[in-house]
Order: structure tokens, then sequence, then C-alpha cells
């Protein structure tokens, strides 16, 4: 994987971001941000992160609109909340995917508008999916 073995005094890695191959799914452009938010992240700090999740689904069930699709969304979440409470014990640059597409998730402005386009959910599905399958958890993955 791509983090290193070197961690500070937090116990989270310093290493360069993990690598996942993203170029079937997303553009350059959205390829850069994902990966820009794959930061190390404490085991804690996963597991606190699933309360923003609920807190953006209350934000998109509030503010949708007639092309918001709210059940992938919904989906999104709950694939999110199942693989956080597996209690899994994830390395490192697994957890720092895991952020990085949790925040992917929380964008509204990503490859394609989530709350605008009827498949503006679709991208942060393939972005799931593609860490569902980079940490080897197939079973929390959604079919678009």
């Amino acid at each position: 994987m791509g983090a290193t073995d070197h961690t500070d005094d937090s116990g989270l890695d310093d290493g360069p971001s993990p690598s996942i191959d993203l170029d079937d799914l997303l553009h350059p452009e959205e390829q850069r941000r994902f990966r820009a938010l794959c930061l190390p992240t404490s085991s804690f700090e996963l597991a606190e992160s699933i309360e923003t999740v609920r807190l953006h689904i209350d934000h998109v069930r509030t503010h949708a609109n007639a092309s918001t699709d709210v059940d992938m969304a919904e989906r999104i979440a709950s694939s999110f909340e199942a693989l956080l409470d597996a209690e899994i014990g994830f390395a490192d640059d697994e957890r720092a995917l895991i952020r990085g597409a949790i925040e992917y998730f929380l964008l509204d402005d990503d490859a394609d508008g989530d709350m605008a386009d009827p498949l503006g959910f679709d991208d942060d599905v393939r972005v799931l999916n593609s860490v569902l399958d980079r940490i080897n958890q197939p079973g929390f993955k959604i079919e678009l």
C-alpha cells in the first residue's frame, strides 16, 4: 500500500496519501480532489465521522429537489455506517481512504452536482466502491 510505516506521536501515518486507481472513475481534477481528502485519520476520528455523514443526509433530505437522488444518498450513508459499525481494524492507509471517500461524499460540487443532477451521487458511489475494493470490504458496496 502507498503509506509508509512512519507514525508521529498521534499514531497517525505521516507518509504519502495511499494510492487508488481512479482513472476510469473520475476526471483528473476530481481525482486530485479525492486524493487531497485522504488524510491521516485515527480510528476514533473515523468512528466520529459517521455523525457528519448523518448530518449531511439530513441536509440532503431538507434541500432535495426533483433531481436529487435521496435514496442513493441514503444508501451511501448506510454503507459508511455499516462499514464503521463493523469494528474492522483498519490500517492507517485504509482509514485515510475511507476518510477520503466520506469527505468526497460530503462535497456538493464534485464530479456530478449531488443535489442538481439525477446522477449526482453516482460518482460518490464509484469512489466508495473503489475504496471498498481497495480495503477488501466488497460486502459494503452499492450497486448502481
